[in-house]
């Protein structure tokens, strides 16, 4: 029966209240401990781990059935990030997860992450609190991508603003950019690991652009899921994480390079920073540090 993990956020009263029901309904559960864990057991198959943080995580077969039984509302709880129709992404073989960032930002690089994560690895990603990097600030962002690479093998591939430009200027599509950066990344992941059972990235596009240059590296492929939203999939969420890192420290060396401080995105601060840098060193400056195919070039080069 197939493997899955769930996880839930609860408040301290849902907590005290689940552990009660669990130990009467439970009776002969091995409870454990766990670091930083309010409590943790075992039962038919299943571990449950809350954590202090408030965190949740079921782990095992027949997650509905249990869930149904014992968790209430929360049993209603869609996976975080999900939207009704999307795919179900199950962590029960050894996942790697990709994921990209910077595609949105004028300035700064193009960056994709891949992140190998075994599905003894959830309840730790959880514990970090490791999720879509959307929904984390930078400096947050930049500690759990640390703690990440500290433990699990990973890979970044990053295109700076030159390149970038380069790049798309030949091919005129950034997803046939990020696809060939996504091959790359999961294509080193699984050279150096044997044990993958699937790859889980973040869907940009159609899939051939993924799946035809990794087909190309790889001679033998695990299973390839593409699905929006992927980042809910915690071996995404944790690739969402070291690529946003990565794109934040190839920003802060743009606005080095520029003599400015930039910004992300490709709203009104950011056309305002693209017309210091151009009055700084004009289109050549501009082209070093930012991705040249956005409106906001010529919005600037217009009233420069």
């Amino acid at each position: 029966m197939t493997q899955e993990t769930r996880v839930y956020k609860v408040s301290p009263a849902s907590a005290a209240a689940l552990e009660g029901s669990l130990r009467d309904g439970l009776p002969f559960a091995e409870w454990r401990t766990a670091p930083h864990a309010r409590f943790a057991l075992k039962a038919d198959g299943i571990v449950v781990t809350c954590y202090t943080s408030g965190k949740l995580v079921v782990q095992g077969a027949d997650l509905t059935t249990f869930a149904d039984r014992f968790l209430g509302d929360l049993a209603q709880a869609k996976a975080k990030g999900a939207k009704p129709g999307d795919p179900e992404l199950t962590f029960d073989v050894v996942t790697v997860g990709s994921d990209e960032a910077g595609k949105g930002d004028y300035f700064g690089p193009l960056v994709v992450a891949a992140v190998r994560a075994a599905p003894e690895d959830a309840a730790w990603l959880a514990e970090l609190g490791v999720t879509d990097s959307k929904a984390l600030s930078d400096e947050r962002s930049k500690r759990l991508a640390g703690l990440i690479e500290e433990r699990l093998d990973f890979e970044v591939i990053r295109l700076g603003p030159e390149d970038y430009n380069a790049r798309h200027a030949s091919c005129g599509n950034v997803n046939i950019l990020l696809g060939a950066m996504h091959a790359e990344a999961l294509a080193a992941l699984l050279a150096r690991n044997a044990d993958v059972g699937q790859a889980v990235v973040d869907r940009f596009g159609e899939e051939r652009h993924v799946v035809t240059p990794l087909r190309a590296r790889v001679e033998r492929l695990p299973k390839i899921i593409q699905v929006p939203r992927a980042e809910r999939h915690p071996a995404v969420a944790a690739a969402s994480v070291i690529a946003r890192a990565a794109f934040l420290d190839g920003l802060a060396a743009c606005s080095d390079a520029a003599g400015t401080d930039l910004h992300k995105g490709a709203g009104e601060p950011t056309d305002i920073a693209a017309r210091r840098v151009f009055a700084i060193g004009g289109r050549d400056l501009l082209a070093k540090v930012a991705k040249m195919h956005f409106k906001n070039t010529q919005r600037v080069v217009d009233t420069g």
